[in-house]
């Protein structure tokens, strides 16, 4: 049933004087017809956080947390718990929340929001199983610090092989989905970004493996769905491997500087399918390419353990003669 304005003035304006975003209504009367509560929750804009965020009584945190978290997009979502939960983790992925930070009370974050306290007590029990923040009883919720890696990942030795090689396994099933959530969801800065690294991949003295892993940082920061980036962090410097038989500058050997530009095109294929907004073409390119880092350190970690093998036989046929 169609709200009343009476209603819509209760509800939709609690706090101050916000145009509303549909351009049809402005002050606090409301002349947009539907019901609740999604045609209230077009009225969130801006300006009425910055009008929320005057009334708080909380830490400064706090209240900049509340005014900048777009919760007026998440809002429009059909999954209000897990969007709820998705932004909050985004805002301590960023940094605007830290350890140690008390998120804002159960009814600022619902009203901010425009969600029940229900929705927010959901929200707050994701977090928490995700180990990302802690209630105390009467204290409220509280921000965790980061958590160690995972025996499994301190274990893995960067030159242990079916090691590297079941990591670009596990980052295949993994990062196809992260391109194609940035082809739709990027933004310009982040395409020029990703130009940036593409560039810097054949001129690195590392070879390439710095402006790789930068690459692809930048792209899952494109999802935006922090646990991507936080993925990537997770695995450190085992996402991208060392070079198998990398010990030359680049430059003095011109089989890798093709070797770079065969990983340089892969990785342009990638951003040109982003930059089209093509998610299935960019799942495409990042599967190809993951594969074929896969199997080209195969191949390499092969002829570089036949090497050896083919000296020791020279040298025994050399004796017998």
């Amino acid at each position: 049933m169609p709200a009343s304005s009476e209603t819509y003035d209760k509800l939709a304006y609690p706090i101050g004087q916000i145009t509303c975003e549909a351009g049809r209504c402005s002050g606090t009367r409301c002349k947009l017809d539907g019901s609740l509560p999604s045609d209230w929750q077009r009225h969130q804009t801006p300006s009425f956080f910055s009008a929320l965020q005057e009334t708080l009584n909380g830490s400064m945190n706090e209240r900049s947390f509340l005014s900048g978290l777009s919760l007026n997009t998440v809002a429009r979502k059909r999954n209000l718990v897990s969007d709820l939960a998705e932004a909050i983790s985004r805002e301590i992925a960023e940094g605007r929340l830290q350890a140690g930070d008390r998120l804002p009370t159960e009814a600022e974050l619902a009203s901010a929001a425009g969600v029940s306290r229900t929705v927010v007590r959901e929200a707050v029990a994701a977090l928490k199983a995700a180990k990302l923040v802690q209630t105390r009883q009467g204290a409220g919720a509280f921000v965790l610090p980061p958590p160690p890696k995972s025996d499994f990942f301190a274990s893995l030795s960067n030159g242990e092989v079916d090691d590297i090689l079941a990591m670009l396994e596990l980052r295949l099933a993994v990062e196809v989905e992260a391109a194609s959530l940035a082809a739709v969801r990027r933004t310009e800065e982040e395409m020029a970004a990703l130009d940036r690294a593409l560039e810097n991949i054949t001129k690195g003295e590392d070879y390439g493996i710095a402006a790789d892993l930068e690459f692809h940082r930048i792209l899952a920061g494109a999802t935006k769905n922090p646990y991507f980036a936080r993925f990537l962090d997770f695995l450190g410097e085992f996402a991208v491997p060392r070079r198998p038989g990398a010990s030359n500058p680049v430059g003095e050997d011109q089989r890798q500087r093709d070797y770079l530009g065969v990983i340089e095109r892969e990785h342009r294929a990638i951003r040109d399918a982003i930059a089209m907004g093509d998610s299935n073409l960019a799942a495409a390119m990042m599967r190809a390419h993951l594969a074929n880092s896969r199997n080209r350190y195969s191949a390499r970690i092969l002829q570089a353990a036949a090497k050896p093998a083919s000296k020791a036989v020279k040298v025994r046929s050399a004796a017998k003669a």
